[in-house]
């Protein structure tokens, strides 16, 4: 013989429509509704409170509902976490390629280019302003048009010198 204790209640009519349906839906009393669904409340709250005292350790089995769900979710987070590293890594390698030719280039501007003579730096500094201009405005078109390879640059630099820029 099972031992029950009566409680009483009373809900706002929202609540009880909702119980209701509820009940409908399982097929079962208004009380054996009440009494499953607190029990799947408070079952719940257990699951949610062993989720908090004991995560796991990687690797084991996972129990009930909560255990599993966050556990895909770590296991999605990590998926993500080591794709966006290689991908960092890729582009940390890429940086230190670039970094590597700009000096490069800068080695061998300065290896070829011989120093001004104070009296000509002023031209020498408009005509360095109007060519950078002329070379930004190249690199902003390749950019937009989706290039990469240089061609709109080299078709600048082609105008350029054919202007005596």
């Amino acid at each position: 013989m099972r031992l029950r204790r009566a409680i009483y209640s009373y809900l706002p009519p929202a609540d009880y429509r909702r119980l209701q349906q509820e009940a409908a839906a399982r097929g079962a009393s208004l009380s054996k509704c009440v009494a499953d669904c607190l029990r799947e409340y408070l079952a719940f709250r257990a699951e949610m409170a062993g989720v908090a005292e004991a995560p796991g350790q990687l690797g084991e089995p996972h129990q009930g509902l909560i255990h599993t769900l966050l556990a895909r979710t770590e296991e999605r987070l990590a998926a993500s976490l080591d794709a966006h590293a290689a991908r960092a890594a890729g582009l940390q390698e890429t940086l230190r390629v670039v970094e590597s030719m700009l000096d490069r280039l800068t080695l061998l501007y300065l290896v070829h280019t011989p120093e001004i003579p104070q009296e000509r730096r002023d031209d020498a500094v408009a005509m360095a302003k109007r060519r950078y201009l002329k070379w930004r405005h190249a690199v902003e078109e390749q950019v937009q048009a989706g290039g990469g390879n240089g061609d709109s640059a080299r078709a600048a630099a082609a105008g350029e010198r054919g202007t005596g820029g």
